[in-house]
């Protein structure tokens, strides 16, 4: 779930009533937006086609459009004709202003953007109420907005600036009550670097671990963070203590010079990144990763160069993309002056150096597939599983302090409830075309699985792992990318606004 869509319902008037719509687990009601006074779309670069297509639509009924998100904040003139409103940046006085002059017939202009950054210690808890939890598997919680670092290629330093700003450990402690009452199971804190402040990182820490101890540790949590977690110990425990189990890296690549081009210097300092991403798993905490082909030191080595280090460090859940030069950032600037980039292309907006546009492409999708052929898949996860014994040892000592001895009726509904998860997948993937060989591999696995004797995945979460592969799995053999300028229709001027009431 979107962490946009409760927060920005928390920031709507009293006078509004608030619909959400998340086109992930629901289909867009097209056929009732002229019900409503205003029509909001916010969407990530990620979504930018989706979003394109949604808004044609809602041209021909919706009374009021209004776009925000990170998509726009970046490439504005993208939607140029399909909104009457553009929220540009963070919206936290900008939305209720807006919704304000429209309830009091004043007239609202094509274009908002906040002229300080927003104070964190400010911003109302998500409207997690209006959520229904059973749609999703994570809650999103957002502590921090910000990152000290200089990634070239990344627009949070362009939207959000260089120093972090944090909300309070009461704020938080405050939506996690939220969330834990709203149902839902498991918590995502969707800070692009958590640790972007370690001072207000550990007071939060303190804070959640206090609660969690309070409350029988109801939220498994994960997050994102920089590499250097690896080397502030004391932080890492604390992130155990307060019940994190899995951590995002942005790794990149393994290749130095990419690196030093791209200015991820915090992956370089110190020992090696395979060092710094055992002392994580070793601390008791799952690590996944981001990873980016097409720097300009990049040439066709690095595709096996990639599979061999996400391999060798058991990165189950690797992410990769091709690089992206998203407007507003210094690599969109730089090869802009270099007069490399490409808006024709429909999936690489830029000119590689140390290959061409097809030569990156086929071998991003050869090593998507490589990653998520399902017994290289496995074999990175449980072969880092299984050797992690200091990872054991802290999950271990955790539960042994913290959670209770399930009982024999729970472990049994435990089993219970693996097996028909187990079931309900098989029946799924045996109507897929490559289903019955994924099956075959899910069961000697978990048979391999079950050779660890106490170690052993439980069934439900091997059960999950699978639900994951095959997400990614089938993800590795669809179109993945898209980039800036690859949009080909364009519409002329800004629609008329119609008359309007209260908004809605």
């Amino acid at each position: 779930m979107t962490a946009a869509l409760p927060a920005l319902a928390a920031l709507t008037p009293e006078f509004c009533d608030v619909t959400l719509i998340d086109e992930n687990v629901e289909d867009i009601p097209f056929d009732r937006i002229a019900d409503f006074d205003v029509v909001g779309v916010t969407g990530m670069i990620v979504q930018q086609k989706r979003m394109h297509e949604i808004l044609q639509q809602l041209r021909h009924s919706a009374r009021h459009i209004a776009v925000g998100g990170p998509l726009i904040t970046v490439s504005e003139s993208e939607f140029e004709g399909l909104c009457d409103t553009a929220f540009i940046g963070e919206a936290e006085t900008t939305w209720p202003a807006f919704l304000r002059d429209l309830r009091d017939g004043r007239t609202t202009l094509p274009r908002y953007e906040q002229q300080q950054k927003t104070d964190m210690t400010t911003v109302p808890a998500p409207r997690y109420d209006l959520v229904d939890a059973g749609a999703y598997i994570v809650a999103p919680l957002q502590f921090s907005r910000g990152c000290p670092f200089l990634c070239e290629f990344c627009d949070i330093i362009t939207i959000f600036g260089r120093r972090p700003r944090t909300k309070t450990p009461a704020q938080v402690l405050t939506e996690l009550d939220a969330i834990r009452d709203a149902g839902f199971k498991q918590c995502f804190l969707v800070d692009d670097n958590f640790i972007g402040n370690k001072a207000k990182a550990r007071e939060v820490l303190i804070a959640i671990a206090e609660w969690q101890k309070a409350n029988g540790f109801p939220l498994p949590l994960s997050t994102e963070a920089s590499l250097n977690l690896a080397d502030d110990p004391d932080l890492l425990e604390l992130m155990v203590a307060a019940n994190f189990r899995q951590v995002f890296i942005g790794v990149e690549t393994p290749r130095a010079a990419s690196l030093s081009e791209t200015r991820k210097l915090q992956n370089m300092r110190g020992d090696s990144m395979d060092d710094k991403l055992q002392r994580i798993r070793d601390a008791g905490i799952v690590v996944t990763g981001g990873f980016i082909l097409g720097f300009d030191a990049d040439d066709p080595e690095i595709f096996d160069e990639q599979f061999r280090f996400i391999q060798r460090n058991g990165i189950a859940k690797a992410h990769v993309a091709v690089l992206s030069a998203i407007p507003s950032t210094p690599l969109y600037d730089r090869l802009k002056a270099e007069g490399r980039l490409d808006p024709h292309h429909p999936r690489i907006n830029f000119h590689p150096l140390g290959m061409d546009q097809d030569q990156l492409l086929a071998g991003y999708d050869d090593l998507v597939l490589r990653l998520y052929d399902p017994d290289v898949f496995w074999d990175r996860l449980l072969g880092s599983y299984a050797a992690s014994t200091g990872y054991w040892r802290k999950r271990a000592a955790f539960a042994r302090d913290n959670l209770p001895r399930p009982g024999r009726a729970s472990a049994l509904a435990g089993r219970l409830s693996g097996v028909l998860s187990a079931a309900r997948l098989a029946t799924h993937l045996v109507r897929q075309e490559e289903g019955p060989r994924l099956l075959r591999s899910y069961l000697r696995h978990y048979r391999r699985n079950r050779s660890l004797g106490p170690r052993a995945i439980p069934l439900p979460a091997f059960v999950g792992l699978c639900i994951e592969h095959w997400h990614f799995h089938q993800m590795a053999r669809h179109e993945r990318k898209i980039s800036f300028g690859s949009i080909q229709s364009r519409f002329g001027q800004p629609r008329p606004q119609a008359p309007r009431e209260k908004t809605a």
